[in-house]
């Protein structure tokens, strides 16, 4: 019996949301800085976890504000809300609107205050390629490693760093993130 399976590529060595982040020592208000970062990179970072909060050391802007008349607050990029957050002892404060990394916990702004920031770059183009034809495990595994250029008979090409190949998923954020770039497969998904 053969499954087929819809083929998941990773085209770098990258577990987790393949993201790259810059630190911008330039001071900006939150505004400018979320320009600059659309100009230039995605958006200004979007922490959703300890551990992406951990990642970025540092202190400067974030892409967290507060919606207008609410006390909700939201991610710059998309509509989603802030379900994990790290605010310092006394924040955020209720007239301040805007959110600012200080190291580990976070502080409230306002709109005319000025600080270094983080932008991010998300490669979901580049990072994992979803090929909508069915292929059993060998199959897939072959046609990745084809796809640079090595020639997969050869008895050394075991022996390559391949460049692209099956995507390894480890935590259940590489499992959400694959789920949806699968979305669009047009073949059933096999878990």
């Amino acid at each position: 019996m053969r499954i087929l399976i819809p083929l998941l590529l990773f085209l770098s060595p990258v577990y987790g949301y393949p993201l790259r982040f810059t630190f911008c020592n330039e001071t900006k208000t939150w505004k400018d800085a979320q320009a600059f970062c659309r100009e230039h990179h995605t958006d200004l970072v979007t922490i959703r976890n300890e551990k992406e909060n951990n990642i970025f050391s540092g202190e400067g802007w974030i892409g967290l504000y507060r919606i207008p008349m609410s006390r909700k607050w939201q991610w710059s990029r998309g509509d989603e809300i802030a379900n994990y957050t790290n605010w310092d002892a006394g924040e955020p404060q209720q007239h301040k609107h805007l959110a600012y990394k200080d190291n580990e916990k976070w502080k409230a702004h306002d709109y005319t205050d000025t600080h270094p920031f983080m932008c991010y770059d998300d490669d979901d183009d580049n990072d994992l390629i979803l090929v909508k034809d069915n292929k059993t495990w060998e199959e897939a595994l072959e046609h990745c490693r084809s796809l640079d250029g090595v020639n997969t008979e050869d008895p050394l090409s075991s022996y390559w760093n391949y460049r692209y190949d099956l995507a390894t998923l480890i935590s259940p954020y590489d499992h959400t993130y694959a789920r949806e770039r699968a979305q669009e497969a047009t073949t059933d998904e096999v878990v």
